[in-house]
């Protein structure tokens, strides 16, 4: 007798919804570990290990487990991976000291991964026919507006609530216990299933077609997710403890300015411009908003570091979009899987370790001076890959593989962008 299940509607409508909430509470730490630090006294070092770790166990996750779902269904990872967010929302809610809530980043980022690829795909295959189009607008923004979202609602919770983690992490608990019991009802995806050991070997590298792209724009995503590191990892303490702003609504706004920035440059205004243009206007934008963002930091002008973190999202937006697809024509969809987890590998890298470094420096020398000088190497590194895209950008996207068609590449760009929160 076959399994009962809940409509493909239910399923779909109830997938966004728990995706959105997992990104949501991944972003909720970026504004929470200013409030613990306040409570229990911790350094900054122990703030960006916190930050970084997620990051760090969350590329593992992609690394290691992010093909999963392809051998042994959706729904079999999307439970393992729903049931391990519970587990670290739990830890979260009861969480006695930075220690503790250090492992439970950690839960929460290999969750995180391993529902990431998992939910892109079954959000896109179980949505009715008549949504398809609303399903590749869910996957392409879940990630960078989630975390947006999170950080945003987080916020007012700081504002408004007595105690702002239970509130945050009660509610993310609840909807996640509630999605893995509809995903337990829902239908399958993926038909013929193998087993999990082939499943588990990790495939990265980068195909030999795009490897001289790939090197070109390397410097580029460096900074740029280094910018995103200087926000989302010191920006809650910045605006704290530098410009002197208590409002949890207004430290709120600053840390998800960025995220929402991007998701609106790579939806929007993307479609408006040519790809090589648009990644050269990113770049720009980038250096323009954490020049703004290292000027706030000095002179304590809190204006600065709002417009600094849109602008900079902006750019972000515009540069990843615009190298995903400068890269994806020019390698085989077979060869894609490995290609992605390369980018990540060098994303989630500069996104985590120069924010722990930072953290190490600003216990040595200050919050500010450390700020300033990760904004400096961020700026440099950023301009090197201004300067190398220049030289031969348009050159490279000549030798691209006829491996699809433009629909299927703008559709695995979409989906590797959401990824990226």
């Amino acid at each position: 007798m076959p399994r009962p299940t809940v409509p493909p509607v239910v399923a779909f409508v109830t997938s966004a919804i728990a995706f959105m909430a997992v990104m949501a509470a991944a972003g909720a730490p970026s504004a929470l570990l200013v409030v613990y630090q306040q409570h229990w006294h911790f350094p900054d070092s122990e703030l960006t290990v916190a930050f970084a770790i997620y990051a760090f166990a969350l590329l593992l996750a992609l690394l290691a487990i992010g093909s999963l779902s392809d051998r042994i269904g959706r729904r079999p990872v999307l439970i393992a991976a729903l049931a391990l967010q519970a587990v670290a929302m739990a830890v979260f809610l009861f969480a006695p000291d930075i220690g503790v809530i250090i492992v439970a980043r950690a839960l929460q980022g290999f969750a995180t991964g391993a529902a990431t690829s998992a939910f892109s795909a079954y959000i896109a295959e179980v949505a009715p026919a008549a949504q398809k189009k609303v399903a590749a607008l869910v996957v392409s923004i879940a990630s960078v507006a989630g975390l947006g979202i999170g950080v945003a609602l987080t916020g007012v919770a700081i504002q408004f609530a007595a105690a702002p983690a239970a509130v945050v992490f009660g509610a993310a608990l609840a909807i996640i216990v509630i999605a893995i019991v509809v995903t337990a009802a829902s239908p399958e995806t993926v038909g013929k299933r193998q087993g999990i050991g082939d499943a588990l070997v990790s495939r990265i590298g980068v195909p030999s077609a795009a490897r001289t792209a790939f090197a070109r724009t390397a410097p580029g995503m460096i900074g740029i997710w280094m910018s995103a590191g200087l926000v989302l990892g010191l920006g809650a303490s910045i605006v704290h403890q530098a410009l002197h702003i208590t409002s949890g609504a207004a430290l709120g706004l600053v840390v998800a300015a960025q995220p929402l920035a991007a998701a609106v440059s790579a939806l929007v205004l993307g479609p408006l411009m040519p790809p090589r243009r648009f990644m050269l206007a990113g770049y720009a934008a980038v250096l323009a908003g954490v020049s703004l963002e290292a000027c706030s930091f000095a002179a304590g002008l809190a204006s600065l570091i709002i417009c600094g973190a849109i602008i900079t999202g902006l750019g972000f937006g515009a540069v990843f979009s615009s190298t995903l697809g400068l890269l994806v024509p020019l390698t085989r969809a077979q060869e894609r899987a490995k290609l992605f987890s390369a980018v990540y590998v060098v994303a989630y890298l500069a996104y985590g370790i120069p924010t722990i470094v930072a953290g190490f420096l600003s216990d040595a020398i200050g919050l500010v001076p450390a700020a300033i000088i990760y904004a400096a190497a961020t700026l440099a590194i950023t301009a090197a890959g201004l300067i190398v895209s220049l030289s031969r950008t348009g050159s490279m996207s000549r030798d691209a593989l006829p491996g699809g068609t433009q629909e299927a590449r703008a559709h695995d760009v979409r989906a590797s962008t959401s990824s990226a929160a």
